[in-house]
């Protein structure tokens, strides 16, 4: 037998076997290596130690593709979890009611307008301060820099004692440091009743109040 051609032939096999791929898979390997077991020369046949090495990269090829393929299904089944976690939580808060931030405070004309803030480090004195259409100080609230959250109640009548109009007043937290400079204040909450969820892609929406905001938006979950 021509050694030399069986051994051409199994090249050109290998070369076939190859060349539609950019890389070669477990099965792949398989094939040359029961190709390179038929075709070997019986005179000087592949010695222990080097078939050793070959089964044990094949097995090593075998262990990452199965490797690789656990890590995909984990990862789908990870963000499944959380996906279900998200809409699990958010569908808790239907009817509860929630802080989110705002920069604006609603005056209806009946009921106090309550309005929960969180001052930021360093505040050595804090004011939050309610401004019109016209940047006007229409009311302001000392506030407490020995706790870092609060709420004001506000009942719809400037500084002055005199009830003002309905509507949307702005809403601000003047601070200074303990030197007497202006830093940022903080941040103004509103409470909204959750009335629904919707679900778009992997995060639900809340709505309240013909408004829409994520979990991500929530400040804090206080009481009916």
């Amino acid at each position: 037998m021509n050694i030399s051609a069986l051994a051409s032939q199994d090249n050109q096999a290998s070369r076939q076997l190859v060349s539609p791929k950019t890389q070669l898979g477990k099965d792949d390997f398989l094939q040359l290596l029961t190709k390179q077991l038929q075709y070997q020369d019986p005179l000087n046949p592949m010695d222990n130690t080097q078939f050793i090495s070959q089964m044990a990269q094949f097995s090593s090829l075998e262990q990452l593709q199965n490797m690789n393929q656990s890590l995909g299904n984990k990862d789908t089944a990870a963000d499944q979890l959380q996906t279900a976690f998200l809409r699990s939580q958010a569908a808790s808060l239907v009817g509860k009611k929630v802080e989110v931030a705002t920069t604006e405070a609603v005056y209806d004309g009946v009921h106090n307008t309550s309005l929960f803030y969180q001052l930021s480090p360093g505040a050595s004195q804090a004011r939050l301060q309610i401004l019109d259409a016209n940047n006007r100080l229409v009311r302001d609230f000392e506030l407490s820099t020995r706790q870092t959250f609060g709420k004001v109640k506000w009942n719809g009548k400037s500084s002055e004692g005199v009830a003002v109009p309905t509507g949307a007043y702005r809403v601000v937290i003047a601070a200074q440091d303990a030197n007497g400079k202006p830093i940022l204040g903080g941040e103004v909450f509103k409470g909204l009743k959750v009335e629904a969820v919707r679900y778009q892609g992997q995060e639900p929406m809340l709505w309240a109040e013909e408004q829409q905001f994520s979990l991500s938006d929530l400040r804090g979950i206080t009481e009916e």
